[in-house]
């Protein structure tokens, strides 16, 4: 199962997206942020037992791929006279030009708002009468475009959508307004300890990679960001032989590859985008950041590290890594942190898996006065997964939890094409899917240890806290040694250092 945690973060992203993640969200509360620690549990919670796993079963669907090379799947399904089109490009933050953090963002969100022929307020107005919906957005790699209409509105659908991601007009005013609202959001982003101590341990992993930057961008990037900026990324990223398709509902295959033809068959075709590669060399010990944030109540903790690509071999034993130490409540970064000590009200953890090796975090938050137990006890977790052998009960469980919740993900056409496209995007077919319950079966305890001790490294992490640094900077010192400290208001998502320059610093800075 793609947990909250380890889901794609292109599928998050995306409105449609939510139908798959939706049925995941409780099992991910337990890690959700609360104001304080929780108490000690008086008397031991124990969630219900694993749903059985039900059976899977793949609707047929059909692919094609334009002489302009955008990549066509149909998926066919009659129960509801609605279709849904989703397109995912080669768009996402992370093909950004370097000092243009929120580019992707602000093109995403600026397609819906006036096209060459239509205004922002005749796209709603269309979309509107109809009682359809159309949508942009953009993750770590991907760009995203939506449109949902009744069968009987296809005809507006496609040319809403072939409109909106064809012709986008980039209106001055559209972008000032879009900057506005986009400054305000990220001012009270940068106000949450939780927001600093993600964006931080993200930056600090990548470095100068484009998957470390920031895909809001900063209150410096966003001002710098210009029309001609984003029409030359639309330009460049927004092109067909970069690009698929899905066409799910009430649609017969013949018609739904037409309507495409005629909506997108004229679409030039552009360059081959391609990311650096990570390079990922064995850290030595840890890396420990502060960040001294003197009102918090309480610490924001991150553990993280470089993890494994999609197409890793170990992406199936990373999936049960991940459900046994923290993708529920009944995982046991979990049962460690907040039952037995009430040390938090939720700890987790998850992978992200692009193209590229991604990262792997676990987290959690406590009071302040907690901090370093906290922390510790966390370490130690991660340590007894390397040492001893996962007993076969808890593999199981953990093992049904992931098939049994499998096919929530796809009993809507919305879900199935969610994971068809993720399949697609990564150069996978219809049998990565359809053996998918078959591969985590067959995830063993050795293979969970080994993982652990091979591609996992608790001791040589970066560890990122934000909070009071003054109530637990001594006892952090006692038992790990030297860190860095940073202020909060001195931060510098730009930066691999995370720096102000003196120079942003002595003019008074964002």
């Amino acid at each position: 199962m793609r947990t909250f945690g380890s889901i794609n973060p292109e599928v998050r992203s995306s409105r449609q997206g939510r139908l798959i993640i939706a049925a995941l969200l409780l099992a991910f509360a337990a890690g959700a942020h609360a104001q304080t620690a929780a108490p000690a549990a008086k008397a031991k919670e124990v969630g219900p037992p694993p749903a059985p796993a039900k059976e899977v079963r793949f609707p047929s669907f059909e692919q094609k791929t334009l002489a302009n090379g955008l990549r066509v799947v149909v998926i066919e399904q009659h129960e509801q006279p609605l279709v849904s089109l989703r397109m995912v490009l080669k768009a996402g933050k992370s093909f950004e030009p370097a000092g243009k953090a929120g580019l992707a963002d602000a093109t995403a969100a600026l397609l819906t708002k006036g096209t060459a022929t239509r205004s922002a307020q005749q796209i709603a107005e269309a979309i509107d009468a109809v009682g359809g919906n159309l949508a942009a957005n953009a993750g770590i790699e991907s760009g995203f475009a939506n449109a949902e209409v009744t069968s009987d509105q296809l005809d507006l659908g496609f040319e809403l959508l072939s409109d909106i991601v064809l012709h986008p007009a980039f209106p001055q005013d559209e972008l000032d307004r879009w900057r506005r609202q986009a400054l305000s959001n990220l001012q009270i982003q940068m106000q949450r300890a939780g927001y600093l101590a993600d964006t931080a341990l993200v930056r600090t992993l990548f470095g100068d990679h484009p998957y470390g930057r920031p895909g809001n961008g900063t209150p410096e990037s966003l001002q710098g960001l210009t029309r001609d900026d984003i029409a030359a990324f639309h330009k460049r990223q927004y092109v067909p032989n970069e690009t698929l398709l899905a066409v799910v509902g009430d649609v017969k295959p013949a018609d739904a590859f037409a309507r495409v033809e005629r909506a997108f068959g004229g679409w030039p075709k552009g360059e081959t985008a391609a990311l650096p590669a990570v390079e990922a060399p064995r850290r030595q010990g840890h890396r420990i950041i502060v960040i001294d944030k003197p009102d918090a109540v309480q610490t924001e903790i991150r553990l993280g590290q470089i993890g494994i690509a999609f197409r890793d071999p170990d992406l199936y034993t990373a999936e049960v890594y991940n459900s046994v130490l923290g993708s529920s409540a009944s995982s046991r970064l979990y049962l460690e942190v907040r039952q037995k000590r009430g040390l938090s009200y939720g700890a987790g953890s998850f992978f992200i898996e692009p193209t590229q090796p991604g990262w792997f975090e676990a987290s959690t938050f406590t009071k302040t006065d907690t901090t370093v137990q906290a922390l510790e006890v966390s370490l130690d977790v991660l340590r007894g997964l390397q040492k001893d052998l996962v007993p076969e009960s808890e593999l199981k469980a953990s093992k049904t939890y992931i098939t049994g919740a499998f096919p929530l993900e796809i009993e809507t056409a919305d879900g199935i094409a969610g994971k068809v496209l993720e399949a697609m995007k990564y150069g996978y077919g219809r049998e990565f899917l359809e053996s998918y319950d078959d591969r985590i079966s067959k995830v063993s305890a050795a293979d969970l240890q080994r993982f652990a001790r091979e591609r996992i490294h608790p001791d040589d992490l970066v560890i990122v806290l934000a909070g009071k640094a003054a109530t637990f900077s001594a006892a952090l010192k006692a038992k790990f040694g030297a860190f860095e400290t940073i202020p909060a208001a001195e931060l510098d998502f730009l930066r691999a250092d995370l720096r102000r320059s003196k120079a942003a610093a002595g003019a008074g800075g964002p």
